[in-house]
């Protein structure tokens, strides 16, 4: 008896050690397998995302900083100083401007609004990459977007508005490169000195905050207050949408224009949460009255 239990335990254990050697076996077999296709999904990315950025690396860096702060009316600047934003601050062109000549309040407002880490990150936040993408991808109607104020500045002055993947690719890496090539407030201001702000009352284009200050509210950047900067970044988000002139420089219906107002009131939600102004701040900058500030033409004479 004992002898037949001695062999049926024995028995038990042989199957059940060639059961677990089989497990183990599946085991191994499976993390090895999906090691090899992960490498496998990697490696083909990395060859795809190398094919996309071609455009980036054809680009040197010298070739990247002249494409970025060249613009239209910048022939006055000097760009063999390399101190970029001296040559901003005491530009001939007026509409070309540096710290020294706008209100630290535009720029609170712009990084308040845009891109809140804009002083923290090194051009690019992988977050909201991925949740661009994955907007993107499930095909929302409404993207919360995922550029900075430097990826702006790439797309805006060396590549195109095209939404291609290959596009946003080499946005990206130049993004990343260009922190590398420029101080931080040499980027901010590059953009506030290029970036369109829709149209004025003769009904031109708007690019520049210099230009934007003057033909809206006709003063100077650094004259702007809590309420005017607020208003012109708010225009950035849709510059023709939000721009309270029309096609012939008319000022917009009232309901129209109230569009833009409702995103400086967004403007200036976002600097008292980024607590960048007071509360006493934001609440007199929402009673300001933007509609009777805006300029208007000249009424023509009647003799």
């Amino acid at each position: 008896m004992d002898n037949m239990k001695q062999h049926r335990q024995h028995d038990n254990l042989f199957r059940f050690e060639k059961l677990y050697k089989r497990i183990k076996h599946i085991i191994v077999s499976v993390f090895i397998i999906g090691v090899v296709f992960t490498l496998i999904i990697l490696l083909a990315a990395l060859v795809y995302f190398h094919q996309l950025t071609k455009e980036a690396s054809s680009i040197s860096d010298n070739a990247l900083k002249h494409k970025v702060i060249h613009f239209a009316g910048d022939d006055l600047i000097n760009y063999k100083n390399k101190d970029i934003l001296y040559e901003y601050d005491h530009s001939l062109n007026p509409l070309i401007v540096g710290p020294k000549h706008v209100n630290p309040d535009v720029i609170k407002a712009l990084t308040s609004s845009e891109d809140t880490l804009f002083f923290q990150h090194n051009g690019i936040l992988p977050k909201a990459i991925l949740r661009a993408m994955f907007q993107d991808l499930s095909q929302k109607e409404h993207s919360s977007g995922g550029s900075t104020i430097t990826q702006q500045l790439v797309k805006n002055q060396v590549l195109t508005n095209e939404k291609t993947y290959s596009r946003k690719a080499n946005e990206i890496i130049l993004a990343q490169r260009l922190e590398d090539i420029l101080r931080k407030k040499e980027i901010i201001y590059t953009y506030l000195n290029i970036v369109p702000f829709g149209r004025d009352y003769n009904g031109a284009n708007i690019t520049g905050i210099s230009s934007a200050s003057y033909s809206l509210f006709g003063v100077s950047a650094e004259h702007l207050n809590i309420a005017q900067s607020a208003y012109l970044i708010g225009l950035l988000q849709s510059p023709y949408g939000y721009t309270p002139y029309d096609e012939n420089g008319n000022l917009k219906p009232a309901n129209e224009i109230e569009y833009s107002i409702q995103r400086q009131h967004y403007v200036l939600k976002r600097m008292l949460v980024e607590e960048k102004i007071t509360k006493a701040e934001y609440q007199k900058a929402k009673q300001y009255n933007i509609k009777t500030h805006l300029l208007t033409k000249p009424k023509k004479s009647s003799n």
